[in-house]
């Protein structure tokens, strides 16, 4: 029995795009402020995704030493501040760039330094939920197709 119906791709079809553009919002409003981040591919993010890695295969390697050696396994308890600093810093490691921009008239040019101070003010929280949301959209890094 033939199938003719076969289906046919190119090698990089299934691939994510190595960078993707999210359009900053102020109260909803686009504006024409864009940040560029890293796709799952590009060497920002697999040296990120390298280091949670080695990060969390150290920590498994002290419980088990615990856990061997009869020791009770206590983890660090984070404050709400190390928490903050943890995610901001995993969304500014796959921070490429961002367009020009001036913030109260003074132009802020892109540096991680800069982006931390940017997604650290609880006062700024609608730029650090829309990076968070555009890296966890599994949308964002996705070829689009030549019609679209």
């Amino acid at each position: 029995m033939k199938n003719d119906n076969v289906a046919e791709f190119g090698a990089d079809d299934f691939d994510a795009i190595d960078e993707a553009e999210m359009i900053v919002r102020v109260n909803g409003q686009a504006t024409s402020w864009v940040w560029t981040f890293a796709g799952p591919g590009h060497p920002q993010s697999i040296a990120q995704s390298n280091r949670l890695a080695r990060e969390r295969l150290a920590e498994d390697r002290e419980k088990e030493q615990a856990r061997v050696n009869g020791r009770k396994w206590t983890d660090t308890e984070d404050s709400p501040e190390d928490a903050r600093l943890r995610n901001v810093n995993w969304i500014v490691e796959r921070i490429i760039g961002w367009s020009p921009v001036k913030i109260d008239g003074a132009l802020v040019p892109f540096s991680p330094d800069a982006a931390r101070k940017i997604l650290m003010d609880p006062r700024k929280g609608q730029i650090f939920v829309q990076a968070l949301e555009f890296l966890a959209n599994d949308k964002a890094f996705m070829r689009r197709s030549a019609g679209a």
